[in-house]
């Protein structure tokens, strides 16, 4: 006699691959293993940001349970992330369960501040692919902008990981009248490190939609702006990637990720676990689906769920904080 269970398995079969009416596949999922931040990012968070009940966090034994049921289903790339994800007391724990599973990569995105005191556990466990934030060079203008003094700490974690060997790509989120005469000196510093550097356009996302109008500056602007200096060179790159790359004149790689003026949700193939347990299947969409206490079976049916939750166009913005989601 078939349970109840069996008879719901047989009325909903599951895909053997997570792919939406689009054609668009989902092989990467951006993990965020804390909303709490050591910065205070003036287009990510107010100074006075309120943080999540640490009980409410995901144990390493639900990521590695839920990323290893969406590897079955073709999940390749896990990006971990945060607020910063270097601050979860137990970074190590969530990166050795994680780093057992197969995947094709596995990177961090972090503000660098605390990197010198993980880069043997990132390298054990092959997590050698990093995204650090660094929106600028000049100590004042930092502070400035994140509220903190700390930017000699960056640049000392930043040169200590590239010597050990680290993939590092820096991001860098432009903005006009704050950091945007600071580009070619960025890029001189990233060449000279062997670092790709990215321009990201600031977003109209959570608290960063009161001043985005102001300080926004495209991509093509700044393109502009680099070929009177530089020759470029385009790098092809994969469809789904979230940014169009060069090469310069000067022996450098940089990236445009243009989120605003150039979406590129057409061929998006990312979903976004947040700290509490919500997935989410776009950056730009205030719903998502919280499956912390779900059971396997009930997850299943939610990723079928979440396929058609994922715009083909780009939302005009969102209302959620930026820290709160993985950003």
């Amino acid at each position: 006699m078939f349970s109840f269970l069996c008879l719901v398995e047989l009325a909903l079969p599951m895909s053997q691959t997570l792919v939406d009416n689009y054609g668009r596949r989902i092989r990467k999922l951006r993990v965020s293993l804390t909303d709490q931040c050591n910065l205070r990012c003036h287009y990510c968070m107010p100074v006075d940001a309120t943080f999540l009940d640490q009980s409410s966090y995901l144990s390493y034994q639900e990521y590695a349970e839920i990323i290893g049921e969406l590897i079955a289903l073709g999940l390749e790339e896990v990006r971990l992330t945060g607020g910063e994800p270097l601050l979860r007391s137990n970074f190590t724990e969530i990166v050795r369960s994680i780093g057992q599973l197969k995947l094709k990569k596995i990177g961090l995105t972090t503000n660098g501040i605390v990197l010198d005191r993980h880069l043997d556990t990132l390298g054990g466990n092959n997590v050698l692919d990093l995204n650090v934030s660094l929106d600028s060079l000049n100590a004042k203008t930092f502070s400035e902008i994140t509220h903190r003094n700390c930017l000699n700490t960056i640049l000392r974690n930043l040169e200590l990981a590239s010597r050990q060997g680290f993939k590092i790509k820096l991001n860098t989120v432009v903005m006009r009248g704050i950091n945007d005469r600071e580009i070619f000196d960025l890029i001189e510093y990233a060449k000279r490190w062997e670092m790709e550097i990215r321009f990201l356009e600031i977003m109209r996302i959570g608290y960063a939609c009161r001043h985005q109008e102001k300080t926004f500056i495209s991509a093509q602007e700044l393109l502009a702006k680099i070929q009177q200096k530089y020759s470029l060179k385009p790098i092809q790159s994969a469809l789904d990637a979230t940014a169009f790359r060069y090469s310069t004149s000067c022996g450098g790689i940089i990236g445009f990720i243009a989120s605003e003026s150039q979406p590129f949700c057409g061929h998006c193939s990312r979903w976004r676990l947040s700290v509490d347990g919500t997935l989410r299947a776009c950056l730009l969409k205030n719903e998502g689906i919280n499956i912390r206490n779900f059971s396997s079976l009930e997850r299943q049916h939610v990723y079928q769920q979440l396929l058609g939750m994922k715009p083909y166009l780009r939302p005009p913005e969102v209302s959620h904080a930026m820290h709160q989601i993985g950003g």
